[in-house]
């Protein structure tokens, strides 16, 4: 019985095309992916560093033994008043998570060049709940990077690594 249950899940979960999310299958068997920062400190290479070891991509310990490198040159976290209460004060925020990145292959051949993917979110302030509206602001900011590396991930999956590159980005 049970293992004509975990038969049938099989089947069906096969069927609707469900499949775990992780490392992109672009990259050719064997291909070892670095990852570079510009800043030493960068939490957003860290997270995906550790996204991509557990799920299965070889990462290079430099970038000599690499045969593509990812490179994210500036991730920024920012915060602009959205709305203004009759008193003057801030009553809506917007948050907005930001990266820019590009990806290489051994050959120095520009695979993507400065992509940048961009979260928002918009806050609601109350001056009265400063610490619950703090703490509702840190949650955001985590979800938002948790979905800012699904976004560059994503991209990653898509680049066509067997595509020449053109010299004009304007022609696919």
């Amino acid at each position: 019985m049970l293992r004509t249950l975990v038969l049938l899940i099989s089947i069906t979960t096969a069927a609707c095309g469900w499949h775990l999310r992780g490392a992109p299958k672009n990259f050719p068997p064997g291909s070892k992916l670095y990852i570079a920062t510009e800043d030493p400190r960068s939490e957003l290479a860290e997270s995906i560093t550790r996204l991509l070891q557990t799920s299965g991509l070889p990462l290079a310990e430099t970038p000599v033994e690499a045969d593509f490198t990812l490179t994210i040159h500036k991730e920024t976290e920012r915060k602009r008043t959205v709305s203004v209460d009759a008193q003057g004060r801030a009553s809506e925020y917007e948050l907005i998570t930001s990266a820019e990145y590009s990806v290489r292959d051994n050959t120095g051949r520009d695979l993507l060049t400065n992509a940048k993917a961009d979260i928002y979110r918009t806050l609601e302030w109350d001056d009265d709940e400063v610490v619950s509206k703090g703490e509702e602001e840190r949650l955001q900011r985590e979800e938002m990077r948790r979905e800012l590396i699904g976004r560059i991930i994503d991209r990653l999956r898509r680049l066509d690594i067997s595509a020449p590159v053109t010299d004009n980005p304007a022609t696919p």
